[in-house]
C-alpha cells in the first residue's frame, strides 16, 4: 500500500512538473529555433515548433510567423484564420494591422477573396447638363435648352467583387456595381468578368482577357478586350509600368459600336514610410460606325496618398482631353472637350469595424468645350463603406 501511494505521488509530481508554463526565455529560445529552421528550409519543423509555442503563449509575433509559414506551405485557410485573428485583436497596434493587410489579401486570393460595399452619393448635376444657350447654324441663332434639369440628386451605389488565384497560376475576377437613383435615366448597372495570368518567362508581365458590360436606359454596351501590362521595379520604393488594351464595343446604339484601343503608362514612388505619389497617363480611341461618336482622348491622373496620425488622405486630380472625329454641321468644327476633376478621399483606421472601413470623398468636375452646349460642372461626394477582408 505504501509503495502504491509513493508511486502515485511520483506520477502526480511528474504531471505537475510537465504542466509548468514555459518561461519567457524558453519561449524566446524556442521561437529563435523555429525561425532558424524556417531559414534553412525545414518548414515542417518550424511550423511544429511554433504550434507548440502557441500552447504556451498567444503572443502575436508567434501567430503571425506561423501564419506566414502556413501561407508558404499552401495551408491558405489556416494562414488566413491566424492573420484575421491578430488583425481583429483589439490589442494589435494600427501599424501592425496595416502590415498584416497585404498578407490577408494574398491568403484570401488563394482561397476566394470577396469584397463588397456601398457608396452613398450626391451630385449637384448628375445628368451632366449645361446651362443652355445659343448656337448658330449658317449664321442663324438657335436657342438650345438641356434635355434634363440641373438639380441635386442622391443615390446609392452597391458593389461586389470576387477574385480567385488558381493552382495553374490563373486569376479570375468578377466585379459588379449599380447606380440606384430615383430618376430612371440615372440608374445603371455594371459587370466585369476577367481572367489574367503572369507570363512565367517574363517577370512582371501579365496578360488578361475581360468582358465589360454596362446597362442603362439608352446606352447599354458589351466590351470584350484583351490586355497586357508589365511593371518594372526600379527600386524597393519605386516602380513604373506600361500596358495596352484592345477590343470591340457592341453598343445598344449601333452607330456607337466599333473597335476600341487604349495604351497607358503608370508609376508610383513611396518617398516616405506613409507617403506615396502615383500617376498614370493614358490614351484611348473609339472608332465608331458613325464618326459622330468616334473620338481620341488623352488622360492624366496624378495624386498623393499619405497618413497623418490615424488619418489617411488621398488628394488627386485627373485631366482629360477628348477630340471627336466628326466635323459638326452646326458648329462648323471638330468638337473638343476638356474635363478636369479634383478629388480628395479621407479614411481612418479608428473608425474601422470588423474589417469594414468608411471612406469619404468629395469632388468637383468641370468640362469645357469649343461647343458650349456640351459644357457642364458638378459637385459631388461619396460615403463608401468598404469591406477590407
Amino acid at each position: 500500500m505504501g509503495r502504491t501511494v509513493f508511486m502515485a505521488g511520483l506520477l502526480l509530481a511528474g504531471v505537475a512538473t510537465a504542466s509548468v508554463a514555459a518561461t519567457p526565455a524558453e519561449i524566446d529560445a524556442g521561437f529563435k529555433r523555429a525561425m532558424t529552421d524556417a531559414g534553412t528550409g525545414r518548414l515542417d519543423s518550424a511550423i511544429e515548433g511554433l504550434r507548440l509555442l502557441l500552447s504556451e503563449t498567444d503572443a502575436p509575433r508567434i501567430r503571425l510567423e506561423l501564419a506566414r509559414l502556413l501561407l508558404r506551405t499552401g495551408d491558405n485557410a489556416g494562414a488566413l484564420a491566424l492573420f484575421r485573428e491578430v488583425y481583429l485583436d483589439k490589442e494589435t497596434p494600427q501599424k501592425v494591422r496595416r502590415n498584416i493587410l497585404p498578407y490577408i489579401e494574398e491568403a484570401e486570393l488563394r482561397v476566394l477573396r470577396i469584397r463588397y460595399g456601398a457608396r452613398i452619393v450626391t451630385h449637384s448635376n448628375p445628368s451632366k447638363v449645361g446651362e443652355g444657350g445659343t448656337i448658330y447654324f449658317n449664321g442663324i441663332p438657335l436657342e438650345y435648352q438641356p434635355p434634363a434639369q440641373k438639380e441635386i440628386s442622391y443615390g446609392i451605389e452597391p458593389w461586389f467583387s470576387a477574385e480567385k488565384l488558381w493552382q495553374n497560376g490563373y486569376i479570375t475576377k468578377f466585379h459588379t456595381s449599380a447606380r440606384l437613383f430615383e430618376e430612371d435615366d440615372l440608374r445603371a448597372g455594371y459587370f466585369r468578368l476577367a481572367a489574367a495570368k503572369q507570363v512565367a518567362a517574363i517577370p512582371g508581365l501579365f496578360i488578361q482577357a475581360s468582358v465589360d458590360t454596362g446597362l442603362s436606359l439608352d446606352s447599354s454596351y458589351v466590351l470584350p478586350t484583351a490586355e497586357s501590362w508589365k511593371r518594372f521595379r526600379l527600386s524597393d520604393t519605386m516602380g513604373v509600368g506600361l500596358g495596352g488594351q484592345a477590343g470591340y464595343m457592341f453598343a445598344q446604339e449601333k452607330d456607337v459600336s466599333g473597335p476600341f484601343y487604349r495604351a497607358y503608362v503608370f508609376g508610383d514612388w513611396t518617398f516616405q514610410p506613409d507617403a506615396t505619389v502615383f500617376g498614370k497617363i493614358s490614351a484611348e480611341t473609339l472608332r465608331s460606325r458613325n464618326d459622330h461618336y468616334s473620338f481620341v482622348s488623352t488622360k492624366i491622373d496624378f495624386g498623393f496618398n499619405f497618413r497623418i496620425a490615424d488619418i489617411q488622405l488621398t488628394p488627386q486630380i485627373s485631366w482629360k482631353k477628348t477630340n471627336f472625329a466628326e466635323h459638326g454641321t452646326f458648329w462648323a468644327s471638330h468638337r473638343r472637350d476638356t474635363t478636369t476633376r479634383p478629388e480628395i478621399m479621407i479614411s481612418s483606421d479608428r473608425f474601422e469595424w470588423n474589417g469594414i472601413r468608411p471612406e469619404v470623398s468629395v469632388f468637383y468636375e468641370k468640362r469645357t468645350s469649343n461647343v458650349p452646349l456640351y459644357e457642364y460642372n458638378q459637385f459631388g461626394g461619396h460615403l463608401n463603406l468598404r469591406k477590407l477582408f
